[in-house]
C-alpha cells in the first residue's frame, strides 16, 4: 500500500497594515537571522529589528506607512495616525 502523501500548509499571508491597510507588510525579524531569514530580509520580503525589544516584540512591519505591530502592541509613525490620542474634528 502507497504511503498516503502530506501535503505543505500554505503559508499564512501577512496581516493587513492596522494603520494604512497596506499589503505591503513584511515579517520584522528579532536577534541573529539564519540563512533563509537573511535571504528574506536580502530580498526585501522581511526586516532585521533595529533594537531589541524585551516587552511585545514587534512581529510585524508596513513598507508603506512604516508602522510596525505585533499582536499586543502597535506603533505609529503617521502624524495623526489611528490612535487614542487622534480627534476626528
Amino acid at each position: 500500500m502507497a504511503k498516503p502523501t502530506r501535503r505543505r500548509a500554505k503559508p499564512k499571508p501577512p496581516p493587513l497594515c492596522p494603520e494604512c491597510r497596506s499589503t505591503e507588510v513584511v515579517p520584522i525579524v528579532h536577534g541573529i537571522p539564519n540563512a533563509a531569514q537573511s535571504k528574506a530580509i536580502k530580498l526585501g520580503r522581511a526586516i532585521a529589528a533595529d533594537r531589541e525589544e524585551w516587552e511585545g516584540m514587534n512581529e510585524w512591519y508596513c513598507k508603506t506607512c512604516g508602522s510596525d505591530w505585533s499582536r499586543h502592541s502597535r506603533r505609529f509613525k503617521i502624524p495623526g495616525g489611528v490612535n487614542a490620542t487622534r480627534s476626528n474634528r
